[in-house]
C-alpha cells in the first residue's frame, strides 16, 4: 500500500500535468504576447482583458484579425447572456423602481447585442470600418444601464459586475477594431 505522502505527491504530479494542458501556447509566442499586452494596456482592467484573450486563442500565434474576432465574439456572448439575465430579472420583479431600471438595461443590452451582431457581420464581410462603427455605438447604450442605478430612487444593482465586464469587452473590441483598421501589428 502506498504511503499518504506518496499519494499526495502523485496527486500533485497529476494536477500539474492536467494544468499544463490548459496553459495556452500563446503565452510562449513573443509577438502574440506583445500584441495582447498592447491591447490590454489600453483598457480598464489588464488582467480581465489578458485572461479573456488568452482563454480564447486558438493556436500559438495570432494576429490582430484573430484578436479582433475574439473580442467581438466575447462582447457578443456577454451582451447576449446579460440581456437574457436582465430579461429574467425583469419578469420576476414587482418593485417599480427596479422594474424601470431593468427596463432601461434590457433596452440597452438589446441595442448592444444588435450592435455586436452587426459588427460580427461586417467583420466576416471584411468591412472593418463599418464593424468599428457598430462597436462604437455600444458604450453610450451600455452606460445607460449603469447610470439608471444611480438615479433616485436607487434600487440595488443586480448587473453591476456584468456591466463592468461588458464595458471592458466593448473597449477591447474597439481597441482591436481600431488596430485592425490601422493594421496594428
Amino acid at each position: 500500500m502506498a504511503s499518504p505522502i506518496y499519494n499526495f505527491h502523485f496527486l500533485l504530479a497529476l494536477l500539474a500535468m492536467a494544468a499544463s494542458a490548459f496553459i495556452h501556447p500563446a503565452l510562449s509566442d513573443e509577438s502574440t504576447r506583445q500584441l495582447i499586452d498592447k491591447i490590454c494596456r489600453s483598457v480598464e482592467e489588464y488582467a480581465f482583458c489578458s485572461n479573456t484573450v488568452n482563454q480564447n486563442i486558438k493556436g500559438s500565434s495570432v494576429n490582430i484579425t484573430a484578436l479582433t474576432q475574439i473580442t467581438i465574439e466575447q462582447a457578443l456572448n456577454n451582451s447576449t447572456n446579460t440581456h437574457s439575465f436582465i430579461f429574467g430579472l425583469l419578469s420576476n420583479t414587482t418593485d417599480p423602481a427596479e422594474k424601470n431600471a431593468l427596463t432601461t438595461c434590457e433596452n440597452a443590452y438589446r441595442l448592444v447585442t444588435s450592435n455586436f451582431n452587426e459588427a460580427t457581420m461586417h467583420f466576416f464581410e471584411g468591412d472593418y470600418g463599418s464593424m468599428l462603427d457598430s462597436e462604437r455605438r455600444s458604450p453610450r447604450a451600455q452606460e445607460s444601464c449603469i447610470t439608471i442605478f444611480s438615479t433616485p430612487p436607487t434600487p440595488p444593482n443586480p448587473v453591476a459586475d456584468r456591466n463592468r465586464q461588458m464595458r471592458i469587452l466593448i473597449a477591447m473590441a474597439v481597441v482591436t477594431g481600431m488596430g485592425l483598421t490601422t493594421k496594428l501589428s
